[in-house]
């Protein structure tokens, strides 16, 4: 195993347990805040917030991963010195834009409101939420550095801060507003203001994180062969042609949810169902993609450390280890889509009764769970292509899906499916995203994949964890009549059943371990018993 190979596999995993910590915290942040506002609060709060994704989009992966790739490739020739002035350079550029999108979000409020034909009470969601783009964009420039240089210890901690911060703050904020006989559209805007508030609080820690390393990356830049800097116009325009479709890119999701949510309102009228009800109903799907957003962060995380790893096999032109790099990206987000897809389809009542009020939108979990697979796989193949400089043909497959999306949210939403139409439309706009974005990987590098070892496995380890669950759970309710514990236990009990599962087919490889420190005891003492090679 390559030490590069190490350093994005030990980067993914620092990134996917942060942000699996983080979305814990987030996930925690709206079970009390549904308690709080309701259904209601918690439509207005999901209704704006696909959108303010994709404003904030560009700070929050667009330019931190264009300057995470532009900053890789010179680390990668060791010109330190020109890796810090376009750090510097975007730092500038990317304040500027942070700024500007609050000013629109202030500013524009009344045309936003206009333009997604959403109700007039979620102004105060967009007032609390409009500081932050300020403060996603200073820290942006800061992981954006870090993790072209594949130190993602920054990029994990501030995840944990800002969500740890967003709850406290968020949830407090909402608690006194209501006890003081606020709206809940205005203790739901209390609530932005905390998400907000988190993003200062993160901006804070990673500047002072980067005060603290100075003196360290100085001595690089010092000893750097290479003195003559870069142009400002030259990284702004490699800068701009690179985090424009990864922004675009990588707000897919994004994109996804605001197709949902400008949409929805008016095809559900159009089957005579009113604006409140409406709310109320995305609020309820609102619950079931906060859970999928749980697993979406380990992906999002494999998609933010293959960039960098595949730029860099890109710039020494080594087409073999460009290869292991892309099949241990689909391979990783396989292990994590499988088995997440599996366990939220057969824990869908059990897991929105032991978050929420109600088990209230189970059915929408059960379908965004088969859309979990595609989204896993979408993410990872959009970041193998922006690692390879194909920025703009996700681009394309892209313009294709959203086109399905649009045409399928219009027919379905106002049949009898009505917001299960929205989510099977998300399904086959993902469907037809991760095809073209693989047969295009296919196509430049004639990739060819182990379908037993990278699906076939996978699947058996996945559908014995499946049963595994059903069982559990099943038994545990007759046992002891409590859907808590008869829940965490089969969750427990499924992820030890999937890891042993893995290593008895073999399906885990030396590399696999590398996050784990002092790992070579724990792959001798496998190897020795012949699971894994």
């Amino acid at each position: 195993m390559t030490t590069q190979t190490k350093t994005f596999v030990k980067g993914a995993m620092i990134l996917s347990i942060a942000g699996l910590i983080a979305k814990i915290f987030s996930a925690l942040y709206r079970i009390p805040l549904a308690y709080l506002v309701g259904t209601e609060g918690i439509g207005y709060y999901t209704t704006v917030y696909p959108l303010y994704s994709i404003l904030v989009s560009a700070s929050l992966v667009g330019i931190p991963n264009a300057l995470s790739k532009l900053t890789s490739e010179k680390i990668a020739e060791e010109d330190y010195y020109n890796a810090h002035y376009i750090y510097k350079y975007s730092l500038i550029l990317i304040s500027i834009f942070g700024a500007f999108i609050s000013l629109i979000m202030v500013l524009g409020v009344d045309q936003i409101i206009k333009l997604g034909d959403w109700p007039n009470e979620v102004r105060y969601v967009i007032y609390g939420l409009a500081v932050s783009p300020i403060f996603i964009s200073i820290t942006g420039a800061f992981k954006g550095y870090f993790q072209g240089m594949q130190i993602m210890v920054p990029t994990a901690l501030t995840q944990i801060i800002e969500n740890i911060t967003k709850v406290i703050l968020g949830i407090g904020i909402t608690y006194f507003l209501i006890n003081m006989n606020y709206s809940i559209t205005m203790s739901v805007g209390g609530a932005a203001l905390g998400t907000s508030l988190g993003f200062l609080v993160s901006t804070v820690f990673i500047i002072l994180y980067y005060l603290r390393r100075r003196y360290r990356i100085n001595e690089k830049i010092d000893f750097s062969s290479h003195k003559r800097h870069i142009a400002f116009n030259a990284v702004a325009k490699k800068l701009i042609v690179i985090a424009i479709p990864i922004t675009i890119v990588s707000a897919a999701y994004s994109i996804m949810n605001l197709i949902d949510s400008s949409t929805i309102y008016k095809r559900l009228g159009a089957i005579s169902i009113d604006k409140l009800q409406a709310v109320d109903m995305y609020g309820q799907m609102g619950n079931a993609f906060t859970i999928i957003n749980v697993p979406l962060t380990i992906s999002l995380a494999l998609m933010i450390s293959i960039v960098p790893a595949v730029s860099i096999a890109v710039t020494k032109k080594n087409l073999e280890d460009l290869v292991a790099k892309i099949k241990l990206a689909i391979r990783f987000a396989l292990l994590l889509a499988l088995p997440a897809a599996i366990g939220l389809f057969l824990l869908a009542k059990p897991i929105m009764e032991l978050l929420y009020p109600t088990s209230a939108g189970y059915e929408y979990l059960r379908l965004y769970s088969i859309c979990l697979i595609f989204i896993i796989l979408g993410q990872a193949l959009a970041g193998i292509l922006q690692g390879m400089g194909k920025y703009y043909f996700p681009l394309i497959s892209l313009a294709v899906s959203i086109v399905i999306k649009v045409i399928m949210n219009y027919v379905l939403v106002a049949s009898e499916l009505q917001l299960k139409g929205a989510i099977i439309g998300s399904i086959c706009y993902y469907i037809i995203y991760v095809l073209l974005n693989y047969l295009m990987i296919k196509k430049e590098t004639k990739l060819k994949l182990n379908v037993i070892k990278i699906i076939i496995k996978p699947l058996i380890s996945t559908g014995i964890m499946g049963l595994s669950v059903w069982l559990i759970y099943n038994g545990m309710i007759e046992l002891v009549n409590s859907n808590t514990i008869a829940t965490l236990l089969s969750i427990i009990c499924g992820i030890i059943v999937y890891v042993i599962m893995l290593i008895v087919t073999r399906t885990l490889q030396e590399e696999d371990f590398a996050f784990i420190p002092n790992n070579e005891k724990i792959v001798k003492r496998l190897k020795n018993m012949k699971l894994i090679k």
